[in-house]
């Protein structure tokens, strides 16, 4: 009976891990930035407020992109499917368990926070995410979707969230939980 408490929890751990990681899928890159053309006003014109754009920080190689509305979608995944359980994103203000580690640079900097990541980014030719957040980005994505073997915990999760969620995965959580974590490096 102890034996399958613990295989249980295991499992536990692996799928939450799983969907944490899971949440950093290929997600469509933002739109770029548009600036309207300047216009002549008239004299009986009303000025027309302006929504400032949120920059993100620039990062080692150049500001990293992402959609917030996406990202938001994610940080909403991130905790209806329990991966605060044992995550915590500590740049978003989540807080979570700590049986795994705080994702928030996750996606820049994996050495120090996903096993067998920094691996997986070096296999597939990148040495340095910081340098290129958008193919790091990419590269997560994949990662969720199809999880090397090396990651034993990874490949766990990966497969029990595309059972309980069919493509949807794929389609839906793995690039708003990539959004996500794009997000969280930024800040």
């Amino acid at each position: 009976m102890l034996t399958g408490i613990i295989i249980t929890a295991v499992v536990i751990i692996a799928i939450v891990a799983a969907l944490t990681l899971s949440g950093l899928g290929a997600a469509s890159p933002a739109p770029p930035a548009t600036t309207p053309a300047p216009t002549t006003p008239s004299p009986t014109a009303t000025p027309t407020p302006t929504t400032p754009t949120q920059t993100p920080p620039p990062q080692e190689g150049g500001a990293i992109q992402y959609d917030p509305n996406l990202a938001q979608k994610g940080i909403q995944y991130f905790k209806e499917i329990g991966c605060t359980a044992c995550h915590s994103i500590k740049s978003l203000g989540i807080s979570g368990g700590a049986v795994g580690p705080d994702l928030s640079k996750t996606l820049i900097s994996p050495a120090t926070n996903v096993q067998g990541l920094a691996r997986f980014y070096k296999e597939n030719g990148l040495d340095n995410p910081a340098a290129d957040p958008q193919k790091a980005a990419q590269l997560l994505a994949q990662y969720l979707t199809n999880t090397p073997s090396y990651s034993t915990t990874m490949v766990s999760q990966t497969n029990t969230y595309k059972s309980l969620y069919g493509d949807q995965w794929e389609k839906d959580y793995v690039p708003a939980l990539v959004e996500m974590l794009k997000m969280a490096a930024t800040k």
